[in-house]
């Protein structure tokens, strides 16, 4: 609906300042929720909520400064240290419910509460943006069966576009309290579609989840809005420690304050030159007439300068890299050209379930758009090539670096699964490669595995098709459909999945040779890392995957023709023929955290928190070298290392890092929002991904 700065004031005062955007400035509906969401920062105060210093809701272009809260959201907490301390979870959960409380005692439902609208500090968690926030009873501003809100965390009764009361506020406390203390929400992710029916007929999925928070956050989640507790309730029986709030964080949640306190000075304002008269402005009321208050007073507010290297959220980011006035870098002088070539703004949601490499084919490079279909990017510029529904899920596409293949959605239910190729000029779908007679191409949880040696690797459900969730009675199977003769070349039967399950059954694969490493999930979320025979499909070995980190980071694994490299319980390799333990790296530190590994050259490499990143032997498992000269060390564990001809790139809280590999000399930093980041070696490109951008940085 808008966009936010970050703004100071003449004297000193950092605030956030949120603009309408232009385009919907005009509409009432749109200026009616903007005045309420102002309304409603005011009722939640300063202590729960960001202090509210100044707001027009009626200018021209309506506008709300508040405190800038200084403090990760819940989601980056969590994704920079995994599922929370129960007593941290405890904590949270009490100070929340009093936000909520002091909302639902003024009359005022939130109706958007979720992990990015969660503020942590070092006093207690600050619930921020009321963008669809109304009055309890008020309908006036959503219609009739329509549905406002983020899916993942919706109620089941917002779900359906029916009134969200405060009970509708507590099932979202819980979902997000349940993001807390296990590393994932309680209904998955994908898209809006399976989310909203998993909210509205699955049961929760509480895996991870502490004993002691079970009975409270299942009463919670109950369907029935009923039989939900009342909030104040729910406080109680959260039973936080005693104590300050800070006791409880990890340290490095503190750290990261820390860091974003002292980054807020580090930016160089850009001040704004004073908005031009018009003409006709300056005919009517003479050429010194002072201009139109709401106008001067949004400047006076940021002293006309606005933070643009600090714009937020809303639909708008901008790369610090770049000048916030003139689009250009201020450039690092001598040495490698390191800023972005080209970027697109887009809902590019990754899957945290199943979140899915890029494709990089030679002159393109195919990402997932709106977490449905797939769209088309020029690894050049940046540009769509094309964009197509047709080919829906991405989880159901797969490439060999020439080819794109897809599996044909279906108009019948009863209709076989089929693979085609996509066009790469316009997207449509091409040849047929394959049939598989005895699967169905309508199950959402068909997938496309891999392709490698001429073999395409397929997971295909036969029996009842379910529109989002598995079903007891349906039977799976591992295909390896061989793409010379269109038919199969061996098949697995594959665990059958309880009802209302939506774990998919891999959540990574890849082919080295005669091995196919897969990352198995089964229905109760456990991993398992195995190797089979590609082939005939046998079982070679398998071994868990443990670990505290979520099971999207824990699945990721690097391969080389020796080994098969985890970290979900440290680094370690495991021989790729028989899975015997080849080595383990013993010089870690204690308890830290590791982003999933990379190998290249003989050399595994891994970031650590606290550290850095730390390359080592691919053979013996001897450190090489630890990076020296990092000036941010705090790790975004979801991330792997990225390995370029020369440099190594891995992701901090604060961006992008990259590391000569001959040395482990950090040589500086990349100033783009944290993400994942894929090298596209034909290209020259490093492609980075995350929920509303794709952008492109050399590969150097």
């Amino acid at each position: 609906m808008g966009t936010v700065y970050l703004a100071r004031s003449g004297g000193g005062r950092v605030v956030a300042l949120k603009t309408m955007h232009a385009r919907i400035a005009s509409d009432p509906v749109f200026r009616t929720r903007f005045r309420l969401e102002t309304e409603a920062a005011r009722v939640i105060g300063p202590v729960h909520g960001a202090r509210v210093f100044d707001a027009d809701p009626a200018a021209e272009t309506p506008w709300l400064a508040t405190e800038y809260v200084l403090g990760p959201t819940l989601d980056e907490a969590v994704e920079l240290t995994g599922p929370l301390p129960e007593t941290a979870v405890r904590a949270l959960g009490a100070r929340l419910c009093a936000a909520l409380t002091q909302l639902h005692r003024s009359g005022v439902v939130h109706r958007d509460l979720k992990p990015s609208n969660i503020m942590l500090t070092a006093d207690g968690p600050k619930v921020i943006d009321f963008g669809i926030a109304r009055a309890l009873g008020d309908d006036r501003l959503t219609r009739t069966g329509a549905a406002a809100g983020t899916p993942a965390y919706m109620s089941p009764e917002q779900a359906t576009g029916q009134e969200h009361t405060s009970a509708g506020d507590v099932f979202a406390l819980a979902a997000v309290l349940t993001l807390a203390a296990a590393g994932h929400g309680p209904f998955g992710s994908g898209q809006a579609a399976d989310l909203l029916y998993r909210v509205r007929y699955a049961e929760p999925d509480l895996t991870g989840v502490p004993a002691g928070l079970l009975p409270a956050l299942s009463r919670c989640l109950a369907k029935d809005a009923a039989e939900r507790p009342p909030v104040e309730q729910l406080a109680a029986e959260l039973a936080p420690p005693a104590g300050d709030f800070a006791e409880q964080l990890p340290a490095v949640l503190l750290m990261e304050t820390v860091r974003r306190s002292a980054a807020v000075w580090s930016v160089t304002p850009h001040r704004l030159p004073p908005p031009a008269d018009r003409p006709e402005d300056v005919a009517a009321r003479g050429a010194t007439a002072p201009a139109a208050p709401s106008r001067r007073r949004l400047l006076a507010l940021g002293g006309g300068s606005l933070l643009g290297a600090a714009a937020l959220a809303a639909g708008v980011h901008y790369w610090p890299g770049k000048d916030a006035s003139t689009g250009k870098s201020p450039g690092p002088g001598k040495g490698p050209a390191w800023d972005m070539r080209w970027q697109a703004q887009a809902d590019y949601g990754i899957d945290p379930q199943v979140p899915s490499a890029p494709h990089l084919l030679e002159n393109l490079v195919v990402i997932a758009k709106d977490a449905n279909f797939l769209q088309a990017l020029d690894p050049k510029s940046g540009k769509p090539r094309w964009e197509d529904q047709d080919l829906h899920q991405f989880p159901q596409s797969a490439t060999d670096g020439r080819r794109l293949l897809a599996i044909e959605y279906p108009f019948e239910e009863t209709d076989p699964l089929v693979v085609r190729t996509v066009n790469l000029t316009d997207g449509k779908f091409g040849e047929r490669v394959g049939d598989l007679p005895d699967l169905q191409g309508r199950h959402r949880q068909n997938q496309l595995l891999g392709v490698a040696g001429g073999t395409l690797y397929v997971v295909g459900g036969d029996g009842p098709v379910s529109p989002s969730a598995f079903r007891k009675d349906q039977s799976w199977s591992l295909v390896a459909l061989g793409l010379d003769t269109g038919r199969p070349r061996w098949t697995v039967p594959l665990p059958a999945r309880p009802d209302g399950s939506t774990r998919l059954h891999f959540l990574t694969a890849e082919v080295r040779g005669a091995y196919l490493v897969l990352v198995q999930q089964a229905a109760d979320g456990g991993l398992t890392l195995s190797v089979r025979d590609t082939g005939t499909g046998r079982l070679l070995w398998d071994r868990p995957l443990g670990g505290k980190q979520p099971p999207f980071v824990r699945a990721r694994f690097a391969v080389d023709d020796r080994h098969v490299y985890t970290t979900s319980d440290g680094l370690a390799a495991w021989r790729l023929g028989d899975g015997a333990q080849a080595w383990r790296f013993d010089r870690g530190q204690p308890g830290a955290g590791q982003s999933p590994p990379t190998v290249a050259d003989d050399v595994v490499y891994v970031a650590e928190q606290g550290r850095g990143v730390l390359a080592v032997g691919a053979r013996d498992g001897a450190l090489r070298w630890a990076e020296k000269g990092r000036t941010d060390t705090r790790i975004a564990l979801a991330v792997e290392p990225a390995v370029g001809p020369e440099h190594l790139y891995s992701a901090s809280t604060s961006g992008l890092v990259a590391t000569r590999r001959s040395d482990g000399r950090s040589s500086r930093p990349f100033k783009a929002a944290a993400g994942r980041y894929f090298p596209h070696q034909r290209a020259g490109l490093l492609v980075a991904l995350g929920d509303a951008y794709a952008a492109g940085f050399p590969l150097l």
